[in-house]
């Protein structure tokens, strides 16, 4: 739709954006067409939006199927100038929740929140896959909107092997301590664990899980979970390590369960993704 026709006039207080330049964009980039520096106009737009009281709905509603192409890019790509949108987008939805989904409405926030959690359940379909490649997507779409882990967890348990390999992999963290974690394959990264911490924000210090996730997670992860979803993956882990390894896992999950570790660093993980105080966060115990 073209920017100087009459059905369409950007009315909304902008402060980091110059409007020539989202006229322009608005008016000559298809959705079609390859994602350019053209698309940093967007990075500014979303800055805009972060603080914005009133977001106009015609203008984010007409930018949002930018947006989800820059969504895809960063995740599935890792485009250098989509991850920078897509940050500044993610602040927006998040800091900005209230005035953004007024804009956009319900239906289109829900049709949003959806799109995240395809991209997700996508990337963890992924083969060779890094135990954390996936996990600041997954906090920070969980961190939205309260509904989003419900709609998460029931994708994963009634997923392919694939993804539920994943998701024990990740669970995996809370089962070790790094230096015991026999899924790890190829970290050399010291300290990696870490990251289990990490959203995909330009401003990540203001992302946190409300309370209701953190009661919500706590209930659904627990031991009689994990082992069920080791047995379902079993199969497919005797193709990817050894099969004297296989039964030394199923063991050393035991112990953790056992020994507390499990609970004492599911405990730890949850406390630090309720903080909102944006202190870094790194695991008391290695």
């Amino acid at each position: 739709m073209p920017i100087n026709s009459k059905y369409f006039k950007i009315t909304m207080p902008l402060f980091e954006t110059d409007i020539c330049v989202l006229q322009e964009f608005i008016a000559n980039e298809k959705i079609e067409g390859e994602l350019t520096e053209k698309y940093l106009i967007l990075y500014n737009f979303a800055a805009d939006c972060i603080y914005s009281k009133s977001i106009q709905p015609e203008l984010i509603k007409y930018l949002l199927p930018f947006y989800f192409k820059v969504i895809e890019q960063a995740v599935m790509y890792k485009d250098k100038i989509a991850i920078d949108i897509y940050c500044n987008f993610n602040s927006a939805l998040f800091i900005n929740q209230k005035n953004f989904m007024y804009a956009v409405g319900e239906k289109n926030y829900e049709y949003i929140m959806e799109n995240y959690i395809k991209q997700i359940i996508k990337r963890m379909e992924e083969d060779n896959l890094r135990i954390l490649d996936w996990i600041s997507l997954f906090n920070t779409t969980v961190a939205f909107y309260k509904d989003n882990i419900l709609l998460l967890f029931k994708k994963i348990f009634e997923g392919s092997l694939s993804i539920k390999y994943s998701f024990l992999k990740y669970l995996s963290v809370l089962l070790f301590k790094e230096s015991d974690n026999l899924f790890v394959l190829g970290e050399l990264e010291a300290y990696w664990t870490d990251n289990i911490w990490c959203f995909d924000s330009q401003v990540s210090d203001d992302f946190y899980w409300s309370k209701d996730i953190i009661e919500y997670y706590n209930k659904e992860i627990n031991q009689q979970r994990i082992e069920f979803l080791f047995k379902e993956v079993k199969p497919l882990l005797c193709n990817i390590i050894e099969f004297k390894l296989v039964d030394l896992v199923s063991e050393e999950i035991n112990q953790s369960f056992i020994t507390g570790i499990f609970y004492n660093r599911k405990a730890e993980y949850l406390q630090k993704m309720n903080c909102k105080s944006g202190k870094y966060k790194c695991w008391d115990n290695y």
